[in-house]
C-alpha cells in the first residue's frame, strides 16, 4: 500500500540527458530500469500489478496497462474527439504533423505504478526529453491527453462531481470538461485559461534545458467494481502564438492506463470455538479444494462473550499446501491478538489448520471464543499474495498493549494522576514510576486481575488494597481479585519497584491488568515514598489468601479494641 502523492523522481533527469548526449534519430519512450514484476512498496518507481484483500470480502488487484508508441498526429479516434470538442466549436484548429516532423526526442518514463487502496488507480511521470534544434521547445510546447474509462468523474472549478460506475467516459483530460460551454467568457471566448492543455493546469514541470516532465495520478474510490482507465498523451505545439494562438499541432504520443478486478472468493468457511487454556491446541479442515487454488484464513476473537480475547497462534498441518507466512497477531479483525496466514492448496485438495493460544496461557490462560474464516479463490482468479497483499491493513502490525515492551500510554495527565479512558482491557499499560503507583478506577471500571507483572531484573512487587497488603509477586504470576477477595476492586497499590525496567518513561514499569468489562477507564499516579500498609504473612497460596485476609481482619478489629479498652 502506497502513499498517494508525487514522487518527483525526475528532476536529476535532464541534466543526466544533457551530459549523456545520445543521438535520437526517431521518437521512442523508454521505462525505469526496474523490473515490472518488482513487488510495489512505497518506493517503487515500477511495477505491473499490487492486489489487496478485505478478509470476507474479496479481493481487488490494480495492473497497469502495456505502454506502446502511437502514431504522429493522433490516433484517428482521438483526432475524431478534438475535432469535435468544445474548443473546435470555438475556434480552435487541431493539425496532424507531417510523418516528417515526427519527434526526434523521447518520453521517458520514470514513474509507472498502481494503487490499490484506498483507492485503485495509477501514477505516471514522463519527461519529453527533446533534441534541441530539431523537435519543438519552449512554453507553446504542450501535452494533450484523450482518457477513456467506464466511470466517469466530471471536472469542474468548483470539484469533482462522481458519476455512478458504469457512467462511460470519452473526453479530452482538463480541469473543465470538453462538453461545459458555460466555462468560456463572453467577452473572450477563445480566452486561454481554459484550453484543451493538460499542463495548463499546474501538472508538469519545465526545466531550464527545454524538457518538460508530465505527471498524472488517476485514481477511483470504488475498489469493488471493476474499472478500466486507458489514455492517450501527446505533445502538441502551437507554432505561431501571435498570429495563430488557437492552432495546435499534434505530434507523437504513447498509450498508458490500468484496470482493476475484484475476484470474491469462491469458497468461505466459518468455523466457531473457544480456547480453554494456553496449551489447547484445536484443529480444522477444509476440504475437496482443487489444488493450486490461493486461500487466506484469519481468526477474530473480539467477540462480545469474551472479557480477555485469547491470543490466537495459526498454522497449517499435514500437507495444506505451500503456506506463504503467518503472524500471531495478524488478522484484520480482532482487536490486535488474532492472526491470519495465506497459502496456496497442495494435491491433496484438504486445508488443515492448528489454532492455539499464542501466549502459552500467559494471559489467563488466554481462555475464550474465538471465529476462523477460509477463503479460497479459484486458481484462475487467484489473488498474489506473496507480492503485494495486505491481509486488509492488518498483516503484521502490532497494536499497544500487547507486551511490556509496548504498554497502552495515558491518554491525558490530571493533577498529578495519569489518565487512561476507555481502553481495552487485559493489556499492558504503564506510567512512568520510580518506587510504586496507585490505580485508580473511573466510572463504573472494576478491576478484576493482574494478568502478568514485567520482567526484568526487579523480581517482587508487593501488591496493597487499602490497608491490606495480599502478598508478594513476581514476573509471570497471576493475581485475581475476584477470587482472593470475593470482588473486584476499584484501587489497589504496586510498591516495592526497586529498578526500572525499558529504557524510556514509556515502558519504565508495565503491567497487565483485566477489567470486569471488556473495556474500562482508569487512572494511575506514582507514589514518591512508601504507604504505611500493615504487612501480613505470605501466605503458602494465593488461592488460599482470602481466608487469611478475613481471618488479619478480624484480630485487626480484636487489637483495636483492647487498645481503645485499656
Amino acid at each position: 500500500m502506497r502513499l498517494h502523492q508525487y514522487r518527483i523522481v525526475l528532476l536529476t533527469s535532464p541534466l543526466l540527458f544533457v551530459l549523456t548526449g545520445r543521438a535520437c534519430f526517431a521518437f521512442s519512450f523508454t521505462m525505469p530500469s526496474q523490473r515490472p514484476d518488482s513487488p510495489c512498496t512505497q518506493s517503487s518507481v515500477y511495477c505491473s500489478s499490487i492486489s489487496y484483500t478485505q478478509q470476507g470480502i474479496g479481493t481487488v488487484t490494480t495492473y497497469t496497462t502495456t505502454v506502446s508508441q502511437l502514431p504522429v498526429g493522433g490516433t484517428d479516434a482521438f483526432f475524431n474527439l478534438l475535432t469535435s470538442s468544445v474548443w473546435a466549436q470555438n475556434g480552435w484548429t487541431f493539425n496532424k504533423a507531417p510523418s516528417v516532423e515526427s519527434l526526434k526526442g523521447r518520453f521517458d518514463i520514470g514513474v509507472y505504478i498502481p494503487f490499490v487502496t484506498p483507492n485503485v488507480g495509477a501514477e505516471i511521470q514522463v519527461l519529453y526529453n527533446p533534441v534541441v534544434g530539431q523537435d519543438p521547445v519552449g512554453t507553446n510546447v504542450h501535452f494533450i491527453q484523450r482518457v477513456v474509462n467506464n466511470h466517469a468523474y466530471i471536472s469542474t472549478l468548483q470539484g469533482v462531481i462522481k458519476q455512478p460506475y458504469g457512467t462511460l467516459e470519452n473526453k479530452i483530460d482538463t480541469v473543465i470538461e470538453q462538453t461545459q460551454l458555460s466555462f468560456l467568457d463572453p467577452q473572450n471566448p477563445q480566452k486561454q485559461t481554459f484550453n484543451p492543455f493538460y499542463d495548463t493546469y499546474g501538472k508538469t514541470v519545465r526545466y531550464p534545458n527545454q524538457t518538460i516532465l508530465f505527471r498524472d495520478y488517476p485514481v477511483r474510490d470504488d475498489i469493488y467494481n471493476n474499472k478500466a482507465w486507458d489514455a492517450e498523451l501527446y505533445l502538441a505545439e502551437v507554432k505561431d502564438p501571435l498570429n495563430k494562438p488557437n492552432e495546435v499541432t499534434i505530434y507523437d504520443g504513447i498509450s498508458w492506463g490500468w484496470k482493476s478486478i475484484f475476484t470474491p472468493p469462491k469458497t468461505t468457511k466459518k468455523f466457531s470455538d473457544s480456547l480453554a487454556s494456553g496449551f489447547e491446541v484445536d484443529r480444522f479442515n477444509v476440504s475437496d479444494l482443487t489444488p493450486g487454488s490461493k486461500y487466506i484464513a484469519w481468526t477474530n476473537n473480539d467477540l462480545p462473550s469474551n472479557r480477555c480475547n485469547p491470543n490466537t497462534f495459526l498454522s497449517t498441518h499435514n500437507n495444506s499446501g505451500f503456506r506463504l507466512g503467518f503472524d500471531d497477531n495478524s488478522s484484520s479483525v480482532g482487536n490486535g491478538f488474532a492472526s491470519a496466514l495465506t497459502g496456496t492448496v497442495g494435491s491433496s485438495g484438504n486445508i488443515n489448520l492448528n489454532l492455539r493460544a499464542a501466549g502459552g496461557g500467559a494471559r489467563g490462560q488466554d481462555r475464550g471464543n474465538y471465529e476462523l474464516f477460509v477463503d479460497v479463490y479459484d486458481p484462475q482468479d487467484s489473488p498474489d499474495f506473496s507480492v503485494a497483499t495486505s491481509g486488509g491493513g492488518g498483516f503484521g502490525k502490532e497494536k499497544r498493549g500487547l507486551t511490556q515492551q509496548n504498554p497502552i500510554l495515558p491518554n491525558s495527565i490530571q493533577n498529578g494522576w495519569q489518565v487512561f479512558n476507555k481502553v481495552p482491557g487485559c493489556r499492558w499499560f504503564d506510567p512512568p514510576t520510580t518506587y510504586g503507583f496507585e490505580f485508580q478506577s473511573l466510572e463504573d471500571t472494576l478491576f478484576t486481575e493482574i494478568l502478568d507483572f514485567p520482567a526484568g531484573d526487579d523480581q517482587q512487587f508487593t501488591v496493597a488494597v487499602g490497608d491490606s497488603i495480599l502478598g508478594n509477586f513476581s514476573p509471570g504470576d497471576k493475581l485475581d481479585f475476584v477470587s482472593l477477595l470475593g470482588y473486584p476492586v476499584d484501587n489497589f497499590r504496586i510498591t516495592g519497584i526497586d529498578s526500572l525496567f525499558g529504557e524510556t518513561p514509556e515502558t519504565a514499569f508495565p503491567i497487565q491488568l483485566a477489567f470486569q468489562e471488556r473495556e474500562g477507564s482508569f487512572k494511575m499516579r506514582q507514589i514518591p515514598k512508601p504507604i504505611d500498609a500493615e504487612a501480613v504473612p505470605e501466605p503458602g497460596s494465593i488461592l488460599a489468601a482470602n481466608g487469611m485476609l478475613l481471618w488479619f481482619a478480624a484480630m485487626r478489629r480484636i487489637l483495636r479494641k483492647k487498645r481503645q479498652d485499656s
